[in-house]
């Protein structure tokens, strides 16, 4: 997991709902929306799962220690998909015991490594890494249903090759979403056989993107077709300002949001 910073998170606790209803705008669904989408959960489903699951944030003080409003982020996302839930008052260990203690199944935490979310009811685990990179194709995919596009039938690029990307291109592998694909280490991109980029300024040949970099910035106006349709969870942000203000209404990005509603949905399948 990428480690993020107070500043990139503490938004969320009290602006769920107005990143609900701009997601809503975008693709069409809300993040309960998105989870219930994702894992083809009806409605009736979802508000079972609501009311019999009681979810747990751990904070964990392993390694460089707890991030600044990241268990309450956590919490304000997973509340606004209708669930309850708390921050554990102790952490690590302790934390988890709060948890027991309470009633609590279904527990999410994070260290510098990994950001997994427990379903002890079922053994369901679900990691971000993963989680993410579903839940941002997912996103491609809705946004350009909304604007007449049908992924199965249009080529797509991913950018980055990292962790969260190599799990991007198993899922879209799987679903036979034709794509190409760019990296700035080209051998990160060894032994793929989908074309590659040989350098940035052919991302302009393309009008769907999948963006896992997460670097700030690099991603220049100049580089980018009219039109683009564009979803990625990079952290920072990989659009220069100029192109960020220009594709504001074409794309979709966040630093937390939708990662952990896919883990949400991905717990709580059997």
């Amino acid at each position: 997991m990428t480690r993020l910073k107070t500043e990139l998170v503490e938004y969320m606790i009290d602006g769920m709902t107005s990143y609900n209803q701009v997601l809503k705008q975008k693709i069409g669904v809300d993040l309960a929306g998105l989870a219930m989408r994702t894992f083809h959960m009806s409605e009736a489903d979802f508000d079972r799962a609501r009311n019999c699951n009681r979810v747990a944030v751990v904070p964990i003080t392993q390694g460089e220690g707890i991030i600044g409003s990241f268990s309450e982020s956590v919490a304000a996302i997973v509340e606004s998909m209708g669930f309850r839930v708390d921050v554990m008052p102790h952490t690590d260990v302790d934390g988890i015991y709060d948890g027991y203690q309470r009633g609590c199944n279904l527990f999410f935490f994070a260290d510098d490594i990994r950001y997994l979310a427990l379903n002890t009811k079922t053994n369901k685990a679900s990691d971000n890494n993963y989680a993410t990179a579903l839940g941002f194709i997912e996103v491609l995919t809705a946004l350009m249903e909304r604007h007449g596009k049908d992924i199965a039938k249009e080529k797509i690029l991913q950018i980055g090759h990292g962790i969260v990307g190599r799990e991007a291109v198993q899922i879209l592998k799987q679903r036979g979403v034709d794509f190409d694909i760019y990296d700035k280490d080209p051998q990160t991109l060894a032994g793929l056989s989908h074309k590659k980029l040989t350098g940035k300024e052919e991302i302009k040949d393309y009008r769907y993107i999948l963006d896992f970099t997460n670097e700030g910035g690099w991603l220049k106006d100049a580089y980018l077709a009219d039109a683009i349709l564009y979803a990625s969870p990079g952290v920072p942000y990989s659009m220069d300002e100029v192109a960020e203000s220009r594709f504001e209404d074409r794309a979709v990005h966040d630093n937390l949001e939708i990662g952990t509603a896919i883990m949400l949905g991905e717990a709580l399948q059997i």
